[in-house]
């Protein structure tokens, strides 16, 4: 490869993730500015708007339910508006889909990743890395065997995956987190080392 190319595509390489990451929070920032910069005009005179109030107060507006959230009663009322929500058909499968794929990024929902684990997916290509979403199979019972564990086999350069149910003896624990593991999948294996490997007790 000529060195031209090679530094193009190393600048390239280096500016498309800070282009797009920008981009979005720009239009995030935009999104709100325009929603909530309009609320607070039709409740406040236009001389008391200041540029950037909306996206304040968007910020505010996240913050402030958040702490609501920790209210147990006021977690309740969300549960239920939520519940109320995926009744509805089509809204049910967008509604889900983009809350799972966020859930992904919280501290909460990566406590259910319970370990980073090397598959031997049955007829399968290969090794897979994957998640342990259950090991207990108490609740499970029905379909999931006590020397099974249940493992999340995300996709790369999308957003889904496949839950698989697989004897233990067909896993690997691998010393690499949740964040690792998610970003190694996410760019296909671009980055990042996996760990050392130990056999599941």
């Amino acid at each position: 490869m000529k060195p031209v190319t090679k530094t193009f595509l190393k600048g390239l390489i280096a500016i498309i993730p800070l282009t797009l990451t920008l981009y979005l929070l720009i239009w995030l920032a935009g999104t709100a500015e325009l929603a909530l910069g309009n609320i607070f005009k039709f409740f406040f005179p236009d001389s008391w708007y200041i540029e950037g109030m909306g996206f304040v107060l968007g910020l505010a507006v996240v913050f402030i339910f958040g702490k609501f959230l920790e209210s147990q009663t006021f977690l309740k009322i969300f549960n239920t508006f939520e519940e109320l929500v995926i009744q509805i058909p089509f809204v049910k499968s967008i509604y889900t889909a983009i809350r799972d794929f966020i859930s992904l990024f919280s501290s909460e929902q990566k406590g259910k990743f319970k370990q980073v684990v090397l598959v031997n997916v049955p007829h399968g290509n290969g090794l897979q890395i994957g998640f342990i979403t259950v090991s207990d199979s108490e609740e499970f019972s029905s379909f999931i065997a006590s020397d099974q564990v249940a493992v999340f086999l995300p996709f790369s350069y999308q957003m889904g995956g496949n839950t698989v149910i697989l004897a233990r003896e067909n896993i690997v624990e691998i010393d690499m987190s949740v964040e690792d593991a998610l970003r190694f999948i996410a760019t296909a294996g671009v980055i990042g080392n996996v760990g050392d490997e130990k056999k599941l007790t």
